[in-house]
């Protein structure tokens, strides 16, 4: 088992957002083969779990689609065995920011993501 310090998991984190955060779809492509194992277990508050790297993709796409000109930072991380915990940061185009949730991801052996469990934005005081 790939054992992920607080470091590991964030540096994972980033390579795997810098796919969220490119508009080239050639650069998407090689950082998802590169940081995404190519069975990876995806699920978010619209999907249902899948199991590949095309969804994934997709849902890039449709970020762009949703928010032309934005992007992702990191909240904040925690990680134990080969879990990480990671609060997501969606900044609009104009600088300002949108929401935040959270991506519990698993890593592999080899070291890629084998799974990913999306949490659309938190609130603090569920009504």
């Amino acid at each position: 088992m790939t054992v992920l310090t607080h470091p590991d998991a964030w540096a994972i984190y980033t390579k795997y957002l810098s796919a969220w955060n490119t508009t080239s779809i050639e650069q998407r492509l090689k950082i998802a083969a590169e940081i995404l194992s190519e069975n990876i277990e995806y699920q978010t508050v619209r999907h249902d779990l899948c199991t590949g790297r095309s969804q994934v993709i997709e849902d890039m796409a449709t970020f762009h689609e949703r928010f032309p000109g934005g992007h992702f930072e990191i909240g904040d991380v925690s990680a134990h065995h080969n879990v990480a915990l990671l609060t997501w940061v969606i900044i609009q185009a104009d600088g300002k920011e949108f929401a935040r949730g959270h991506d519990q991801l698993a890593v592999d052996r080899s070291g890629k993501i084998s799974k990913i469990t999306t949490f659309g934005p938190s609130v603090k005081y569920p009504n």
